[in-house]
């Protein structure tokens, strides 16, 4: 990996965070409307997606 290609990823890594702050908004939103199963299922696709993008930072740290 080229300092280019670390600094797209962590570009796409950021954006990914910013969508999963979105996500944890209407997570939010589920559970003031009592929609506990939807709420579940979507924190559960966040934890999914917040366990791949720490695998991708511990590549870029072990490249660096």
């Amino acid at each position: 990996m080229n300092k280019q290609e670390i600094y797209q990823e962590i570009e796409k890594i950021l954006n990914e965070i910013n969508d999963i702050s979105k996500s944890l908004s209407s997570s939010r939103e589920f559970i003031s409307e009592n929609s506990n199963k939807r709420a579940q299922a979507r924190l559960a696709e966040i934890e999914s997606n917040l366990q791949i993008i720490a695998g991708r930072i511990a590549e870029i740290n072990s490249v660096l």
